[in-house]
């Protein structure tokens, strides 16, 4: 059968099922299809991302930079392909064409048409990397959602120059759990510290260690400077509740002076660790009782970077 005959049959604009041994077992993905006739113009293989943003907002550009207003930030493994629509296909049809596809089973996080999408040349190049998919802000749609059987996130997005066919971007995102290395990222960013369970931690030295280093080898006057490098506690809190007030402090500290010693055992930091036993605090809904905090302290002669959290 001619390609010629291929491209005229439902369903071109098909993403593949995969299956993302790894990372959600034998489950297969769900596709989404577009029932249009096109031709695949460019391919992006499977592969995990770390941190990937899936923007749910109008697309504007702050100082330079992308504007962090709205946007989903998940882990998993993406693909994509984009797509050349028949040249007798308008960008109207493609959208239709997305409005059944999504009509059931789709959960739809953000769409927009026009002028409303903001500047196509970041979507098309900074988004998308795909420099097909650039046409006049007028002539653009973007849409997101999510598959309500599966953890994935599908993106399409499209637009049409005046003389030339519709350019369309499908791509799925199956996000999993973050990783530690992400968790620790997100939160120092946000926060200040992490908070783990003590049961997160025991047996994970090691991938605590190395996510750790990698962010403190990130920093400014890191390794090199070390009068100036940042300052992180490790707090363990908890334990036996029997034990008294002074007790439980020092049989705190001994966990996380353990614990010190073999995260720097594991790898040479950037940062200036300290380790700290608080005893039994207060207990936090959602966690178990005996935890580990780890804290952004200031640096030397810096103000602080964060609050102790309670």
């Amino acid at each position: 059968m001619s390609f010629q005959v291929l491209k005229k049959k439902i369903a071109l604009a098909f993403l593949s099922v995969a299956l993302l041994t790894g990372w959600v077992g034998s489950s297969a993905v769900l596709a989404l299809e577009l029932d249009i006739a096109s031709e695949v113009v460019e391919v992006t293989q499977a592969g995990a991302v770390e941190r990937h943003k899936i923007f749910l907002s109008r697309l504007k550009k702050i100082s330079n930079s992308l504007s962090r207003d709205e946007y989903q930030m998940v882990q998993g493994v993406l693909e994509g392909r984009t797509f050349k629509a028949d040249d007798n296909a308008s960008l109207e049809e493609v959208m239709a064409s997305l409005r059944q596809a999504v009509d059931e089973g789709y959960e739809a996080l953000f769409e927009c048409v026009g002028r409303g999408c903001g500047s196509s040349n970041e979507w098309a190049n900074t988004v998308f990397g795909q420099p097909k998919l650039y046409g006049p802000e007028s002539t653009q749609f973007y849409w997101v959602g999510r598959a309500v059987q599966t953890q994935t996130y599908w993106l399409v997005y499209g637009s049409k120059r005046s003389n030339k066919a519709v350019h369309f971007r499908i791509e799925s995102v199956v996000s999993a759990a973050p990783s530690l290395n992400s968790r620790l990222v997100d939160a120092f960013a946000e926060l200040g510290y992490l908070r783990l369970a003590w049961s997160e931690v025991a047996g994970s030295e090691a991938e605590l260690a190395e996510a750790l280093g990698l962010w403190c080898a990130q920093q400014p006057n890191g390794a090199a400077a070390q009068d100036k490098a940042q300052q992180i506690a490790l707090a363990v809190t908890g334990g036996d509740g029997t034990l008294t007030a002074s007790a439980g402090v020092d049989a705190t500290g001994r966990l996380a002076s353990q614990l010190l010693a073999t995260m720097t055992a594991e790898r040479e930091m950037g940062c200036k660790l300290s380790a700290f036993g608080l005893g039994s605090l207060a207990p936090i809904e959602g966690l178990p009782s005996q935890r580990l905090d780890l804290i952004l302290l200031p640096r030397s002669g810096v103000g602080s970077t964060a609050a102790i959290p309670k």
